[in-house]
């Protein structure tokens, strides 16, 4: 999908699709967004400074909402129903921003990315800023695409994905039927860190995460102080074989790079952040392509 990306300001994070909407205080507003609003396109979100916002969030990236298939107006207050926060209401008792289109999917940002990193003129827009949307440039949306988020799904817990990675298909169940095929144990890829004096490493695998991570953690000592393996990404293919062919790719591609460890083949190490996103979403890529062959 060649998706198209914009920028606003708010308060917070979206909340699950289901009861949320990409709000604006005017009606006009609202109906000029939906005129041109494409399904797919992505707004992300930028949290204000104003007092209201967010305290933990303030003049941060905080998310990203997708326009649903078809977009659709939508009164907000009514969606978030008990939702709703004291300060989302006027002093009169009024609604903020009572006017929205549906959205279909909704993400938190969980790396901490600064409003004047990833856009550095939002200022410049005022008060605009919050009251519509407005075009991304292109060197700001692949900077977005390597935050890590977290898609907001009702009742389930997400990882943690670079955004890039998450938006190239929709949520699914982690194990059990789907679609004419069965995930089968031990067909994730993923990510494990370790942080000590010497800096990040990185061990790359696949199979099942939760028990490679113990087997990582195996003959480590916390009570002596040693830092133990944390799961750091984790992306769930249909078939072992996929999640084979993305560990072989990421960690192929990492060795060209120069960041190999003499220690362990799956270690990655001196590697920045914004290249190892980069690479996890080529590596889902690869393992997306293998799914699809043995389908």
């Amino acid at each position: 999908m060649d998706r198209r990306y914009f920028w606003t300001k708010v308060w917070g994070s979206p909340g699950i699709p289901a009861h949320d909407a990409l709000a604006f205080n005017h009606e006009s507003t609202r109906d000029a967004v939906l005129a041109d609003a494409q399904p797919g396109d992505i707004v992300v979100y930028l949290t204000s400074d104003a007092t209201e916002a967010d305290p933990l969030m303030r003049g941060r990236v905080a998310g990203a909402v997708e326009v649903a298939d078809p977009p659709e107006p939508v009164m907000v207050e009514e969606l978030r129903g008990h939702r709703s926060r004291p300060e989302d209401y006027r002093k009169d008792g009024r609604f903020r921003w009572p006017f929205g289109i549906t959205v279909s999917r909704t993400w938190k940002v969980i790396d901490q990315e600064a409003n004047d990193a990833l856009v550095p003129d939002h200022a410049s827009k005022g008060i605009q800023g919050a009251a519509t949307i407005h075009p991304m440039r292109p060197e700001e949306v692949q900077r977005f695409l390597r935050l890590r988020v977290e898609e907001q799904v009702e009742g389930e817990k997400t990882d943690r994905q670079p955004f890039s990675a998450s938006v190239s298909r929709p949520w699914r169940q982690k194990v059990g039927k789907r679609a004419g095929s069965e995930v089968q144990p031990g067909s994730q890829l993923y990510i494990a860190v370790i942080a000590d004096s010497h800096g990040m490493t990185f061990k790359i695998g696949s199979g099942k995460a939760e028990d490679r991570l113990s087997e990582l953690n195996h003959y480590r000592r916390p009570s002596q102080g040693e830092m133990l393996w944390a799961k750091y990404q984790v992306w769930d293919f249909a078939t072992v074989d996929a999640a084979r062919a993305a560990e072989d790719h990421l960690l192929a591609r990492a060795r060209e790079m120069g960041h190999g460890s003499k220690d362990h083949t799956e270690f990655v190490v001196g590697i920045a952040m914004p290249q190892l996103a980069e690479l996890f979403t080529e590596a889902v890529a690869v393992g997306q392509a293998q799914d699809e062959r043995e389908s």
